[in-house]
């Protein structure tokens, strides 16, 4: 009788809240934690107790983590640790959209959509963290990996937002058990998305140096519409309740140490407002948009102008030498080089590059390129997606250094983008 009265609450509760609109729609438990609100469905009704149990069931187990979205009306979740990502039809039915089983390298991974696309953002495995950047294919099933430029090495984070040019990454740990890496990581990053270049960004808080913020770094972040929001009761200063604009990068304090939110056992967003249960069982409200007007601003994040500076700098001063060296070289190398031409040494190659060479000014399909570069032999296409794309990057890079140019560019199929082929340019 008791059980049955409090989801009559609950109900009632549910249906006298205001229903928002807006884009960012985010939910997040894990197995059996949801049963602790006895409540009788999510996200106004989004999410019922029946689509939890189907999941609950698959990792009665491996208990994991649930993570929720809606985007254009369809409702997927991703389950941590795995790479499985389902969507929730009506009838409450589950399809498992990713066709493989691979299991422990992405835990406590970042899940997002952008632009259509589902992507998975870093996190952590048995031997080493990562801030890998993988990408959904939706027609064959599988994740494929986004080859990113100045990618740091071995680092993981929660404290993970986006904007509209945009991922940023801010401090987490660098871990690596097979060299002994083990320590916290005090830099912050900026991904380019347009580029896919990693840049380092200035974090800044009044009164607080960034290593020591690094280490008593103690807090709940999550991310909401327009902001990042975090709370910590490691008693620094302007430290506690903590909102990022995520446009903007201003940072803003109010003066609150509570963080109920990192241990409910549901959480959700809706535009700017998180809904958690408390121990009492009673639903709390935080409307960030609010808590924002009342905040001080205390500091902001931002690409590091310096550095960008420095980098100016150095580019003119590497043209005027070039120009010189250039000069010189015409003047005094030049006609001894044409006298020995015949006898100039071969640019020494690696054994995928020696593969490719014939078929420079070819564009090859992905079968042809896999078969030369031996990579037919994976059965597993997740797998043989993630060697391409690092074998490509690696080989790039070496013709790079010896030739000034890439030796593979890949080109998406006009007839049907979904597909690649494979420029050799030698």
């Amino acid at each position: 009788m008791k059980k049955s009265f409090l989801v009559l609450i609950s109900l009632w509760v549910c249906l006298l809240q205001p229903s928002f609109a807006s884009d960012f729609i985010w939910f997040r438990t894990s197995t059996q934690a949801w049963k602790k609100s006895e409540r009788p469905y999510f996200l106004e009704g989004r999410i019922s107790t029946a689509v939890l149990e189907k999941l609950d069931s698959i990792y009665k187990k491996t208990p994991q983590t649930y993570t929720f979205y809606e985007k254009g009306g369809k409702l997927f979740a991703q389950v941590n640790c795995t790479l499985d990502v389902y969507q929730i039809y009506e009838g409450d039915s589950l399809v498992n959209k990713y066709n493989y089983f691979n299991r422990g390298y992405n835990c406590s991974s970042h899940f997002f959509e952008r632009d259509g696309t589902k992507y998975l953002f870093g996190g952590h495995g048995f031997w080493r963290s990562h801030m890998d950047l993988l990408s959904f294919d939706e027609l064959h099933g599988a994740w494929e990996l986004i080859v990113t430029q100045n990618q740091p090495d071995d680092v993981y984070t929660s404290f993970v937002y986006q904007n509209s040019q945009g991922l940023i990454s801010l401090f987490g740990e660098s871990i690596n058990i097979r060299s002994g890496l083990d320590e916290k990581h005090p830099k912050g990053y900026f991904l380019d998305w347009k580029s896919k270049v990693w840049k380092e960004v200035d974090f800044h808080i009044e009164g607080i140096a960034p290593e020591d913020l690094a280490k008593e770094w103690d807090l709940y972040f999550i991310q909401t519409e327009n902001y990042g929001f975090w709370a910590s009761t490691n008693g620094l200063k302007h430290i506690g309740w903590n909102l990022i604009e995520k446009e903007t990068g201003k940072i803003f304090y109010f003066p609150n140490k509570n963080i109920d939110m990192g241990f409910a056992p549901t959480l959700e967003v809706i535009g700017n407002v998180l809904t958690y249960p408390l121990e009492t069982g009673e639903l709390k409200t935080l409307d960030l948009d609010e808590i924002r007007k009342k905040s001080k601003e205390v500091g902001y994040v931002k690409l590091k102008s310096a550095e960008a500076k420095l980098g100016s700098l150095w580019m003119y001063g590497i043209l005027v030498l070039l120009i010189i060296v250039g000069g010189l070289w015409v003047k005094m190398i030049l006609p001894k080089k044409k006298t020995n031409l015949a006898k100039r040494e071969p640019i020494p190659q690696l054994e995928p590059i020696q593969a490719l060479l014939p078929y420079s000014g070819q564009e090859l399909t992905t079968e042809k390129f896999d078969q030369l570069l031996e990579l037919d032999s994976q059965t597993n296409l997740d797998t043989r997606r993630m060697k391409r794309a690092r074998l490509i990057k690696d080989i790039n890079q070496y013709y790079l250094t010896q030739t000034g140019r890439v030796l593979i560019v890949r080109n998406k199929v006009s007839d049907d983008k979904r597909y690649l082929t494979y420029l050799i340019q030698a």
